[in-house]
């Protein structure tokens, strides 16, 4: 077992935070489905990973950042959120700077990476930043297409992944992400 899974495990040891979860998005708010939930967790904010001032900061504010799963029911598509609270608008960039390295792979992820490029895409509403990276992956079923969007939303970073097929685009990914954006509004 690498040391990010041990960090991983240990940071989600007394994170349980409804409050955080709460302010996911739902499988009614995705569009598109039937959506389900397949796997949410929650995990306190900087203990992953090479220790930095922003995450200092974050533990000392005793952040949690949330993350939630998602499986059509009819097709081989899913998605997932997370939604990681910072001390500060200046941190939330800090990390968005970091996201490529970062990320923790989808535990459930089953196929093998044939390449990926970092991509432009506009800041979707909400948003002052963001980073987008887009993997293929082949899996027994084939080839598949992964989108992954980050951006800043005041002190927050929020992610969204999307993946399998159906193939999505660029534009449903922002629209998810504007949607997450819109709901960390209504939470706060």
């Amino acid at each position: 077992m690498d040391l990010r899974r041990l960090q991983f495990m240990k940071a989600q040891i007394g994170a349980g935070n409804d409050l955080a979860l709460a302010g996911l998005l739902g499988p009614a708010d995705l569009p598109g489905g039937p959506w389900r939930v397949r796997d949410q967790r929650t995990w306190r904010t900087g203990e992953i990973g090479p220790r930095t001032a922003w995450g200092q900061r974050a533990r000392q504010a005793g952040s949690v950042t949330a993350w939630r799963g998602f499986r059509d029911k009819t097709t081989r598509r899913g998605i997932w959120i997370q939604v990681i609270p910072l001390a500060s608008a200046e941190d939330a960039r800090s990390v968005l700077a970091e996201a490529a390295e970062r990320v923790l792979r989808n535990p459930r992820g089953r196929g093998r990476l044939v390449s990926e490029r970092d991509v432009t895409v506009e800041p979707f509403p909400g948003a002052s930043a963001v980073w987008a990276r887009e993997q293929h992956v082949e899996d027994r079923d084939g080839p598949a297409t992964v989108l992954l969007l980050a951006g800043t939303v005041r002190h927050h970073v929020v992610i969204v992944c999307l993946g399998g097929r159906p193939a999505f685009d660029w534009p449903s990914a922002s629209e998810l992400a504007a949607l997450q954006a819109a709901r960390l509004e209504t939470a706060h």
